[in-house]
C-alpha cells in the first residue's frame, strides 16, 4: 500500500492507480488485459511490450529520486496493458524491494 502511495501513477510511475484499502485488501484501478494474453500477439506488438518492460526497469532503477525499486515477482500476471494506449503497467506491486541509493553510495 505504501509503495503505491509513495510512487503514484499520477506522477508518472508505472503502477496501477491506488484507490484504497480495507484490511489486507487493496483496490487499484482496472488497467486492462494481463500481459500473458499477448503471448501470441503479432511480433511487432510483443517487441513494443518488451521495450516497455525494459523502460519500466530503467525508470524504477534510475530516476530523479534517491531510490531504486526492484520488482521481486516478475510474471505475466503482474503486468497489464491498457486497451486505449497499449501502455504496460505494474498491477501487482506486492513484492518490491526499495533501495536507498544514498546508503549504497556510502
Amino acid at each position: 500500500i505504501l509503495l503505491l502511495q509513495s510512487f503514484p501513477s499520477d506522477e508518472g510511475w508505472p503502477f496501477a492507480k491506488y484507490l484504497g484499502a480495507c484490511g489486507r485488501m487493496v483496490a487499484v484501478n482496472y488497467v486492462g488485459e494481463e500481459l500473458w494474453s499477448f503471448y501470441n500477439a503479432p511480433w511487432e506488438k510483443r517487441v513494443d511490450l518488451a521495450r516497455q518492460l525494459m523502460d519500466i526497469a530503467e525508470q524504477l532503477t534510475n530516476n530523479d529520486f534517491e531510490f531504486a525499486l526492484y520488482l521481486l515477482d516478475v510474471s505475466f500476471d503482474n503486468f497489464a496493458v491498457g486497451p486505449r494506449d497499449g501502455k504496460v503497467i505494474v498491477v501487482d506491486a506486492e513484492n518490491v524491494l526499495v533501495a536507498d541509493k544514498r546508503l549504497i553510495k556510502q
